[in-house]
Protein backbone atom coordinates (compact mmCIF):
# COMPACT_ATOMS: atom_id res chain seq x y z
CA UNK A 1 0.00 0.00 0.00
CA UNK A 2 2.78 2.62 0.88
CA UNK A 3 4.99 1.90 -2.79
CA UNK A 4 0.87 2.66 -4.33
CA UNK A 5 0.59 5.77 -2.03
CA UNK A 6 4.39 6.71 -3.73
CA UNK A 7 3.03 6.24 -7.15
CA UNK A 8 -0.16 8.18 -6.30
CA UNK A 9 2.05 10.99 -5.77
CA UNK A 10 4.02 10.87 -8.16
CA UNK A 11 1.30 10.92 -10.67
CA UNK A 12 -1.92 12.92 -9.62
CA UNK A 13 -0.31 16.03 -10.49
CA UNK A 14 -2.10 18.40 -12.63
CA UNK A 15 -0.74 19.71 -15.95
CA UNK A 16 -2.81 22.04 -17.50
CA UNK A 17 -4.23 22.06 -21.21
CA UNK A 18 -5.15 19.55 -23.38
CA UNK A 19 -2.87 16.84 -21.09
CA UNK A 20 -4.99 14.95 -18.55
CA UNK A 21 -3.68 14.48 -14.80
CA UNK A 22 -3.27 11.10 -15.32
CA UNK A 23 -3.24 7.72 -13.32
CA UNK A 24 -1.05 6.05 -15.94
CA UNK A 25 -2.76 2.61 -16.68
CA UNK A 26 -2.86 2.29 -12.81
CA UNK A 27 -4.48 0.18 -11.51
CA UNK A 28 -4.84 -1.77 -14.65
CA UNK A 29 -2.41 -2.66 -17.67
CA UNK A 30 -3.93 -3.73 -21.10
CA UNK A 31 -2.28 -5.16 -23.84
CA UNK A 32 -4.58 -4.62 -26.21
CA UNK A 33 -4.49 -2.84 -29.09
CA UNK A 34 -7.61 -0.25 -28.67
CA UNK A 35 -6.79 3.36 -29.07
CA UNK A 36 -9.56 6.30 -27.61
CA UNK A 37 -9.55 9.77 -27.97
CA UNK A 38 -10.80 11.39 -24.97
CA UNK A 39 -12.45 14.52 -25.24
CA UNK A 40 -12.91 15.94 -22.11
CA UNK A 41 -12.48 19.25 -20.06
CA UNK A 42 -9.24 18.87 -18.79
CA UNK A 43 -7.43 21.74 -15.83
CA UNK A 44 -10.27 23.80 -15.12
CA UNK A 45 -9.82 24.24 -11.56
CA UNK A 46 -12.27 22.33 -9.87
CA UNK A 47 -10.88 19.51 -8.11
CA UNK A 48 -14.02 17.28 -8.70
CA UNK A 49 -14.29 18.16 -12.93
CA UNK A 50 -10.11 17.03 -12.83
CA UNK A 51 -11.00 13.52 -11.27
CA UNK A 52 -14.13 13.11 -13.86
CA UNK A 53 -11.69 12.44 -16.64
CA UNK A 54 -9.67 10.10 -14.76
CA UNK A 55 -12.35 8.28 -13.49
CA UNK A 56 -13.64 7.61 -16.89
CA UNK A 57 -10.32 6.45 -18.16
CA UNK A 58 -9.68 3.87 -15.31
CA UNK A 59 -13.18 2.70 -15.56
CA UNK A 60 -12.58 2.00 -19.07
CA UNK A 61 -9.41 1.04 -18.88
CA UNK A 62 -10.57 -2.08 -16.09
CA UNK A 63 -13.82 -2.79 -18.14
CA UNK A 64 -12.56 -2.34 -21.78
CA UNK A 65 -8.69 -2.26 -21.50
CA UNK A 66 -7.46 0.64 -23.57
CA UNK A 67 -3.49 0.84 -24.93
CA UNK A 68 -3.01 4.36 -25.44
CA UNK A 69 -5.50 7.26 -24.80
CA UNK A 70 -5.36 10.42 -27.07
CA UNK A 71 -6.21 14.07 -25.56
CA UNK A 72 -8.41 16.90 -26.66
CA UNK A 73 -10.16 19.65 -24.74
CA UNK A 74 -13.82 19.91 -24.84
CA UNK A 75 -13.13 23.89 -25.45
CA UNK A 76 -10.91 23.13 -28.10
CA UNK A 77 -12.58 24.44 -31.36
CA UNK A 78 -12.63 20.99 -33.58
CA UNK A 79 -10.84 21.22 -36.61
CA UNK A 80 -9.78 18.79 -39.99
CA UNK A 81 -6.57 18.03 -37.71
CA UNK A 82 -8.51 16.78 -34.79
CA UNK A 83 -10.79 14.52 -37.40
CA UNK A 84 -7.97 13.12 -38.87
CA UNK A 85 -6.88 11.70 -35.14
CA UNK A 86 -10.33 10.89 -34.33
CA UNK A 87 -10.77 8.22 -36.96
CA UNK A 88 -7.79 6.70 -36.81
CA UNK A 89 -9.15 5.95 -32.76
CA UNK A 90 -11.18 2.85 -32.20
CA UNK A 91 -13.59 5.12 -30.34
CA UNK A 92 -13.99 9.21 -29.64
CA UNK A 93 -15.43 9.16 -26.30
CA UNK A 94 -17.05 12.44 -25.02
CA UNK A 95 -17.63 12.86 -21.28
CA UNK A 96 -18.22 13.01 -18.44
CA UNK A 97 -19.42 16.06 -16.50
CA UNK A 98 -22.28 18.72 -17.12
CA UNK A 99 -21.38 19.54 -20.86
CA UNK A 100 -24.72 20.86 -21.72
CA UNK A 101 -24.26 24.19 -20.66
CA UNK A 102 -24.05 26.81 -22.53
CA UNK A 103 -22.32 29.61 -20.93
CA UNK A 104 -18.87 27.93 -20.08
CA UNK A 105 -17.69 27.89 -23.66
CA UNK A 106 -19.98 29.67 -25.51
CA UNK A 107 -19.64 29.29 -28.64
CA UNK A 108 -22.15 29.23 -32.24
CA UNK A 109 -20.63 26.02 -33.33
CA UNK A 110 -22.33 23.26 -30.82
CA UNK A 111 -24.52 25.82 -28.39
CA UNK A 112 -23.04 23.45 -25.95
CA UNK A 113 -19.62 23.31 -24.15
CA UNK A 114 -18.09 21.01 -27.37
CA UNK A 115 -16.80 23.38 -29.73
CA UNK A 116 -17.63 20.98 -33.16
CA UNK A 117 -19.20 22.33 -36.09
CA UNK A 118 -22.39 20.32 -37.67
CA UNK A 119 -19.86 20.17 -40.42
CA UNK A 120 -16.86 18.42 -38.66
CA UNK A 121 -19.30 16.31 -36.11
CA UNK A 122 -20.46 15.38 -39.64
CA UNK A 123 -17.06 13.62 -40.51
CA UNK A 124 -16.33 11.99 -37.70
CA UNK A 125 -15.97 7.95 -38.52
CA UNK A 126 -15.38 6.14 -35.89
CA UNK A 127 -17.79 5.14 -33.05
CA UNK A 128 -18.38 8.09 -30.87
CA UNK A 129 -19.09 7.65 -27.39
CA UNK A 130 -20.95 9.97 -24.68
CA UNK A 131 -20.19 9.12 -21.54
CA UNK A 132 -21.98 9.89 -18.61
CA UNK A 133 -22.85 13.63 -19.67
CA UNK A 134 -24.74 15.83 -17.72
CA UNK A 135 -27.88 18.34 -18.77
CA UNK A 136 -26.55 21.38 -16.21
CA UNK A 137 -28.56 24.31 -16.93
CA UNK A 138 -29.10 26.43 -14.10
CA UNK A 139 -32.52 27.45 -12.56
CA UNK A 140 -33.80 30.32 -14.27
CA UNK A 141 -31.23 30.58 -16.46
CA UNK A 142 -31.59 31.58 -20.30
CA UNK A 143 -32.50 28.62 -22.81
CA UNK A 144 -30.17 27.32 -25.40
CA UNK A 145 -30.09 29.02 -28.68
CA UNK A 146 -31.27 27.47 -31.59
CA UNK A 147 -27.81 25.90 -32.53
CA UNK A 148 -28.44 23.90 -29.88
CA UNK A 149 -31.39 21.69 -30.82
CA UNK A 150 -29.55 21.44 -34.40
CA UNK A 151 -26.15 20.17 -32.77
CA UNK A 152 -27.92 17.83 -30.35
CA UNK A 153 -30.32 16.60 -32.84
CA UNK A 154 -27.15 15.51 -35.29
CA UNK A 155 -25.07 14.65 -32.48
CA UNK A 156 -27.56 11.84 -30.87
CA UNK A 157 -28.50 10.45 -34.41
CA UNK A 158 -24.54 10.22 -35.10
CA UNK A 159 -23.16 8.98 -31.80
CA UNK A 160 -23.30 4.98 -31.05
CA UNK A 161 -24.10 5.51 -27.63
CA UNK A 162 -25.32 8.23 -25.50
CA UNK A 163 -25.07 7.77 -21.97
CA UNK A 164 -26.34 10.63 -19.65
CA UNK A 165 -25.51 10.65 -15.90
CA UNK A 166 -28.99 11.10 -14.53
CA UNK A 167 -32.47 10.39 -15.56
CA UNK A 168 -33.20 14.73 -15.42
CA UNK A 169 -30.96 15.03 -17.64
CA UNK A 170 -32.70 12.38 -19.99
CA UNK A 171 -36.11 14.00 -19.63
CA UNK A 172 -34.87 17.22 -20.32
CA UNK A 173 -32.50 16.28 -23.22
CA UNK A 174 -35.27 14.37 -25.04
CA UNK A 175 -37.38 17.92 -25.17
CA UNK A 176 -34.90 19.23 -27.92
CA UNK A 177 -34.83 15.95 -29.51
CA UNK A 178 -37.50 15.45 -32.63
CA UNK A 179 -38.12 11.85 -33.24
CA UNK A 180 -38.62 9.36 -31.02
CA UNK A 181 -36.00 7.13 -31.90
CA UNK A 182 -33.41 10.05 -30.96
CA UNK A 183 -35.02 9.85 -27.59
CA UNK A 184 -34.90 6.24 -27.21
CA UNK A 185 -30.83 6.57 -27.85
CA UNK A 186 -30.76 8.45 -24.58
CA UNK A 187 -29.70 5.61 -21.95
CA UNK A 188 -28.74 6.20 -18.20
CA UNK A 189 -24.95 6.03 -17.62
CA UNK A 190 -23.70 7.62 -13.38
CA UNK A 191 -21.05 9.04 -13.29
CA UNK A 192 -17.58 7.75 -12.66
CA UNK A 193 -17.43 9.44 -9.54
CA UNK A 194 -20.19 7.56 -7.77
CA UNK A 195 -18.47 4.45 -8.47
CA UNK A 196 -15.06 5.78 -6.74
CA UNK A 197 -14.64 2.63 -4.57
CA UNK A 198 -15.47 -0.07 -7.04
CA UNK A 199 -13.09 1.51 -9.51
CA UNK A 200 -10.45 1.57 -6.70
CA UNK A 201 -11.01 -0.81 -4.00
CA UNK A 202 -7.74 -1.06 -2.60
CA UNK A 203 -7.39 2.50 -1.75
CA UNK A 204 -11.15 2.02 0.10
CA UNK A 205 -10.41 -0.45 2.94
CA UNK A 206 -10.97 1.66 5.76
CA UNK A 207 -13.47 0.20 8.73
CA UNK A 208 -14.64 3.28 10.49
CA UNK A 209 -15.52 6.99 9.89
CA UNK A 210 -14.03 9.44 12.04
CA UNK A 211 -16.51 12.11 14.01
CA UNK A 212 -16.83 14.91 12.01
CA UNK A 213 -19.10 16.77 9.29
CA UNK A 214 -17.87 18.23 6.18
CA UNK A 215 -19.00 21.22 4.48
CA UNK A 216 -18.88 21.95 0.50
CA UNK A 217 -20.77 25.17 -0.38
CA UNK A 218 -20.85 26.37 -4.28
CA UNK A 219 -20.36 29.85 -4.63
CA UNK A 220 -19.76 29.91 -9.07
CA UNK A 221 -23.54 31.26 -10.05
CA UNK A 222 -24.43 32.06 -6.93
CA UNK A 223 -27.38 34.03 -8.21
CA UNK A 224 -28.87 31.30 -10.19
CA UNK A 225 -27.97 28.95 -7.65
CA UNK A 226 -30.04 31.53 -5.48
CA UNK A 227 -27.81 30.87 -2.52
CA UNK A 228 -28.16 34.16 -1.07
CA UNK A 229 -27.12 35.49 2.42
CA UNK A 230 -30.57 34.34 4.09
CA UNK A 231 -29.69 30.93 2.82
CA UNK A 232 -25.67 31.18 3.47
CA UNK A 233 -26.06 32.52 7.06
CA UNK A 234 -29.28 29.93 7.63
CA UNK A 235 -26.72 26.90 6.72
CA UNK A 236 -23.96 28.76 8.99
CA UNK A 237 -26.66 28.70 11.52
CA UNK A 238 -26.85 25.02 11.36
CA UNK A 239 -23.13 24.12 11.06
CA UNK A 240 -23.05 26.28 14.64
CA UNK A 241 -25.63 23.92 16.20
CA UNK A 242 -23.84 20.49 14.67
CA UNK A 243 -20.22 21.85 15.96
CA UNK A 244 -21.82 21.93 19.73
CA UNK A 245 -21.94 17.79 19.24
CA UNK A 246 -18.97 16.90 16.64
CA UNK A 247 -16.31 18.82 14.50
CA UNK A 248 -16.64 20.90 11.17
CA UNK A 249 -14.07 20.53 8.20
CA UNK A 250 -14.87 22.93 5.57
CA UNK A 251 -13.50 21.56 2.08
CA UNK A 252 -12.90 23.75 -0.65
CA UNK A 253 -12.54 21.96 -4.12
CA UNK A 254 -11.67 25.28 -5.13
CA UNK A 255 -10.70 29.06 -3.80
CA UNK A 256 -14.11 30.62 -3.80
CA UNK A 257 -15.36 27.63 -1.86
CA UNK A 258 -13.92 28.97 0.96
CA UNK A 259 -16.15 31.85 1.29
CA UNK A 260 -18.31 30.35 3.47
CA UNK A 261 -16.10 30.68 6.16
CA UNK A 262 -16.74 34.44 6.45
CA UNK A 263 -20.60 33.05 7.83
CA UNK A 264 -19.04 30.96 9.63
CA UNK A 265 -16.54 33.16 11.56
CA UNK A 266 -19.32 35.93 12.09
CA UNK A 267 -21.36 33.20 14.44
CA UNK A 268 -17.90 32.03 15.34
CA UNK A 269 -18.21 28.47 14.72
CA UNK A 270 -15.13 26.71 15.26
CA UNK A 271 -13.72 24.67 11.99
CA UNK A 272 -10.88 23.38 10.06
CA UNK A 273 -10.49 24.40 6.47
CA UNK A 274 -9.24 22.38 4.11
CA UNK A 275 -8.27 22.84 0.59
CA UNK A 276 -8.39 19.82 -1.90
CA UNK A 277 -5.63 20.01 -3.72
CA UNK A 278 -4.80 16.58 -5.47
CA UNK A 279 -7.08 13.44 -5.71
CA UNK A 280 -5.21 11.29 -3.53
CA UNK A 281 -5.79 13.82 -0.97
CA UNK A 282 -9.29 13.86 -2.18
CA UNK A 283 -10.09 10.52 -1.79
CA UNK A 284 -8.39 10.33 1.88
CA UNK A 285 -10.90 13.75 2.56
CA UNK A 286 -14.15 11.88 1.41
CA UNK A 287 -13.72 8.72 2.86
CA UNK A 288 -13.76 9.84 6.75
CA UNK A 289 -16.43 12.18 7.75
CA UNK A 290 -19.55 10.43 9.38
CA UNK A 291 -21.50 13.03 7.00
CA UNK A 292 -20.85 15.07 4.42
CA UNK A 293 -23.18 18.37 3.66
CA UNK A 294 -22.79 19.49 0.12
CA UNK A 295 -23.72 22.35 -2.31
CA UNK A 296 -21.98 20.90 -5.24
CA UNK A 297 -22.83 17.83 -7.17
CA UNK A 298 -19.02 16.30 -6.96
CA UNK A 299 -19.17 16.35 -3.15
CA UNK A 300 -22.27 14.69 -3.30
CA UNK A 301 -21.34 12.17 -6.24
CA UNK A 302 -17.70 11.89 -4.68
CA UNK A 303 -18.29 10.67 -1.15
CA UNK A 304 -20.96 8.76 -1.98
CA UNK A 305 -18.66 7.16 -4.18
CA UNK A 306 -16.26 6.79 -1.24
CA UNK A 307 -18.94 5.14 0.82
CA UNK A 308 -19.60 8.10 2.92
CA UNK A 309 -23.29 9.23 4.21
CA UNK A 310 -24.24 12.58 2.28
CA UNK A 311 -26.72 15.62 2.97
CA UNK A 312 -27.20 17.19 -0.39
CA UNK A 313 -28.15 21.40 -0.15
CA UNK A 314 -30.09 21.32 -3.42
CA UNK A 315 -28.95 25.03 -4.80
CA UNK A 316 -29.63 23.21 -8.73
CA UNK A 317 -31.77 20.54 -10.04
CA UNK A 318 -29.16 17.79 -10.68
CA UNK A 319 -28.80 17.08 -7.20
CA UNK A 320 -32.25 16.38 -7.00
CA UNK A 321 -31.74 14.29 -10.00
CA UNK A 322 -29.18 12.29 -8.52
CA UNK A 323 -30.67 11.88 -4.80
CA UNK A 324 -33.86 10.57 -6.85
CA UNK A 325 -31.54 7.75 -9.02
CA UNK A 326 -30.26 6.25 -5.94
CA UNK A 327 -33.36 6.23 -4.19
CA UNK A 328 -32.95 9.09 -1.47
CA UNK A 329 -34.80 11.85 -2.29
CA UNK A 330 -35.15 12.26 1.45
CA UNK A 331 -31.50 13.34 1.55
CA UNK A 332 -31.48 16.44 0.46
CA UNK A 333 -32.79 20.21 1.26
CA UNK A 334 -33.62 22.30 -1.30
CA UNK A 335 -32.49 26.29 -0.85
CA UNK A 336 -36.30 27.48 -1.91
CA UNK A 337 -37.75 25.28 0.83
CA UNK A 338 -39.24 27.76 3.40
CA UNK A 339 -38.51 25.48 6.31
CA UNK A 340 -34.75 24.90 4.86
CA UNK A 341 -32.43 25.90 7.86
CA UNK A 342 -34.91 23.55 10.44
CA UNK A 343 -35.22 20.91 7.71
CA UNK A 344 -31.16 20.74 7.07
CA UNK A 345 -30.48 20.59 10.83
CA UNK A 346 -33.05 17.89 11.60
CA UNK A 347 -31.61 15.91 8.44
CA UNK A 348 -28.30 16.81 9.53
CA UNK A 349 -28.55 15.24 13.08
CA UNK A 350 -30.18 12.52 12.01
CA UNK A 351 -28.04 11.19 9.09
CA UNK A 352 -25.25 12.07 11.76
CA UNK A 353 -26.29 9.68 13.80
CA UNK A 354 -26.88 6.60 11.41
CA UNK A 355 -23.62 6.12 10.05
CA UNK A 356 -23.52 2.46 10.74
CA UNK A 357 -27.27 2.00 9.07
CA UNK A 358 -26.66 4.20 6.58
CA UNK A 359 -23.13 2.55 4.71
CA UNK A 360 -24.79 -0.81 3.60
CA UNK A 361 -27.54 1.75 2.20
CA UNK A 362 -24.81 3.37 0.27
CA UNK A 363 -23.26 0.41 -1.20
CA UNK A 364 -25.71 -1.22 -2.17
CA UNK A 365 -27.38 1.67 -4.38
CA UNK A 366 -23.59 1.74 -5.72
CA UNK A 367 -23.51 -1.48 -6.60
CA UNK A 368 -26.97 -0.87 -8.97
CA UNK A 369 -25.50 1.85 -10.50
CA UNK A 370 -22.20 -0.14 -11.10
CA UNK A 371 -24.25 -2.93 -12.64
CA UNK A 372 -25.72 -0.78 -15.09
CA UNK A 373 -22.72 0.68 -16.02
CA UNK A 374 -21.22 -2.90 -16.64
CA UNK A 375 -24.52 -3.34 -18.64
CA UNK A 376 -23.57 0.04 -21.07
CA UNK A 377 -19.81 -0.73 -20.84
CA UNK A 378 -20.83 -4.21 -22.22
CA UNK A 379 -22.74 -2.71 -25.10
CA UNK A 380 -19.64 -0.68 -26.03
CA UNK A 381 -17.30 -3.29 -26.17
CA UNK A 382 -19.74 -4.61 -28.78
CA UNK A 383 -19.52 -1.50 -30.78
CA UNK A 384 -15.46 -1.89 -30.94
CA UNK A 385 -15.89 -5.69 -32.34
CA UNK A 386 -18.12 -5.13 -34.58
CA UNK A 387 -16.55 -1.55 -35.90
Amino acid sequence: MRIIKMILRKIYKLVIGDKVPCISQYPFVSDSGIIVTHISAYGNGNMGDIYLPIALRNLFNLQIGVKKWINKSVYKKVTLSDISVYNRSDLVVIGGGGLFLKDTNPNDLSGWQWSCSLDMLDKIESPLIAFAIGYNRFRGQDDFDPIFTEHINKFVEKASFVGLRNHGSIENVKRYLRTQNLKNKLVFQPCMTTLTSLIYPDMFKYTQKEDFIALNCAFDRQGMRKADDKVLTSIARVILQLSETTKIKVYAHMASDGKICSYLDELSVPYEYVEIKDIANMFSAYSRPRLVIGMRGHAQMIPFGCNTPILSIISHDKMQWFLDDIHHPEWGVDVLNPSFEAELLEKAKKLYESTEILIPILKDEQRKLWNITQQNMNYIKSIIKNK
